[in-house]
C-alpha cells in the first residue's frame, strides 16, 4: 500500500462522520483526462467475440462493481483480489493487464470500501467491514463467476492486502481454484512489519538519509511490542519504504496514481471515491490485522504460486519464500523478480507475464 494511502486514512481516521458525501458539481464539459481516457480505451479495446464487461454486481447485499476482460471466452478466469486495503487496481490495470487478456479473461473487482464501489455506496462508511465479511464477498464473486462464465474452477490471485483473502479463500474452497497465485503475498503482519521497518532502516543507513534514519527511529518501536500500530507511525515507515525504493524498484515515488488518473474505467468522481474510501476502509480493518498470521498453515490443497521482488519491504520476499518452503501443495512454485519491489505488475510487467503463462496458465486443463 503506497504512502499516500496511508496518509489518506491517517487524515480519515480523525474525521470519520466527515466524509465529502455531497453531490458532484454540475456537469462540464470533456476535460484533458476525459479526452485522454477515450483514446486509452479505443487502443485496449477487445476484438469481437471477446469479453469486455464494466459492469455492477450484487455481492454481499450491496452493489460492487467489476470489469471482466479476456480475448478469447474459452480461456480460464483470473480474479484479482487487489491491495490496499481499500486501494483499487482496476484503475491502473490498463498499464500492464492487456497483454494477460491473450491468455486469461482476467476480472478486476473493486471491494467493498474500495473505487467504483465505494462510489456506488454513495461513499457511505460501511462500519461492518471486517476480514471475513471481505472474505465472504470473495467466495460470493467467485461462485457468481463459475456460474455466470460456465466455468467450474477459476484462478485467483491476491496482492498484496488482497493476499489475504486469496489464502483463506484457497484454505476453504480450494475445489473453485485451478491455483491460488500471491503476489506480495502476506505471510504474518506482525513479523511482516517488524522486518520491513529494519530493511527500509538498514537501506536509509546504506545511503545516508538523515532525514529518514531520524523519522524512522522516531517511531520505534514498530511495531508495538503487542503487535498493534498507528496509522500515523505506518504512514511514516511507508513514506520512506517509498523514497528509498521498496514499494516500486528505483523509484522514489509510488506513480500507480498517474496511471489511476488516466483510467478508462474511472471518472473524476470514481478518483474520488477512490481517495475517500481508502481511508474508512483501512481505519476499520487495520485493527483487525494485528494478529493475523498464516504460520500455522503447512498445507493447501490447491497449486500455490508465489511472486515476489527481491526489494519489497512491505511485504519482505524472505518471509514469502519461508512460508512456501515449508507448505505442501499439489504443485507449487516460487518466483523472485531480481528488479522488483512490492508492485511486481508494474516493476517486471514482461517477466510476470512470462511467468503467468509458463507456470500459472498450464495448471489450467
Amino acid at each position: 500500500m503506497s504512502v499516500h494511502h496511508w496518509a489518506a486514512a491517517a487524515v480519515v481516521i480523525f474525521s470519520l462522520g466527515f466524509l465529502d458525501t455531497a453531490a458532484p458539481a454540475a456537469a462540464k464539459g470533456p476535460s484533458a483526462h476525459d479526452e485522454a481516457r477515450a483514446i486509452i480505451a479505443a487502443a485496449q479495446a477487445i476484438a469481437p467475440g471477446g469479453i469486455d464487461e464494466l459492469k455492477e454486481v450484487e455481492i454481499g447485499g450491496i452493489k460492487q462493481w467489476i470489469h471482466v476482460r479476456g480475448n478469447n471466452p474459452a480461456n480460464p478466469i483470473l480474479l484479482v483480489l487487489h491491495g490496499g486495503p481499500g486501494v483499487p487496481m482496476m484503475p491502473e490495470s490498463w498499464t500492464f493487464q492487456r497483454p494477460w487478456e491473450d491468455f486469461f479473461t482476467v476480472v478486476q473487482w473493486d471491494q467493498r470500501g474500495a473505487g467504483k464501489t465505494f462510489a456506488a455506496a454513495k461513499r457511505q462508511i460501511d462500519k461492518s467491514i471486517t476480514v471475513d465479511r471481505m472474505q465472504a464477498d470473495a467466495e460470493e464473486l467467485i461462485e457468481l463467476l463459475r456460474r455466470t462464465y460456465g466455468k467450474d474452477q477459476i484462478f485467483l490471485m491476491g496482492y498484496s492486502w488482497g493476499s489475504i483473502l486469496g489464502v483463506r479463500v484457497a484454505q476453504h474452497h480450494p475445489e473453485w481454484l485451478y491455483a491460488y497465485v500471491g503476489v506480495g503475498q502476506v505471510v504474518d503482519f506482525k513479523r511482516q512489519e517488524a522486518v520491513g521497518y529494519q530493511q527500509t532502516l538498514a537501506e536509509a543507513e546504506a545511503v545516508g538519509n538523515k532525514a529518514a534514519i531520524k523519522e524512522l527511529k522516531s517511531i520505534a518501536p514498530y511495531p508495538n511490542p503487542d503487535g498493534s500500530l498507528s496509522l500515523s507511525k505506518v504512514s511514516t515507515e511507508r513514506k520512506w519504504d517509498v523514497a528509498l525504493g521498496g514499494m516500486m524498484y528505483g523509484k522514489a515515488v509510488d506513480t500507480e496514481f498517474q496511471g489511476m488518473a488516466l483510467s478508462p474505467d474511472y471518472t473524476d468522481e470514481d478518483n474520488k471515491a477512490e481517495e475517500l474510501g481508502v481511508g474508512s476502509t483501512v481505519a476499520l480493518l487495520l485493527p483487525q490485522l494485528y494478529t493475523l498470521s498464516f504460520d500455522g498453515i503447512s498445507t493447501f490443497k490447491c497449486p500455490v504460486v508465489f511472486f515476489a521482488g527481491a526489494s519489497d519491504r512491505t511485504t519482505p520476499e524472505t518471509l514469502v519464500e519461508e512460508f512456501y518452503n515449508r507448505i505442501q501443495a499439489p504443485a507449487k512454485k516460487f518466483v523472485k523478480f531480481d528488479r522488483a519491489a512490492h508492485d511486481v505488475m508494474t516493476d517486471a510487467p514482461g517477466e510476470m507475464l512470462m511467468h503467468l503463462v509458463l507456470d500459472v496458465r498450464p495448471l489450467a486443463p
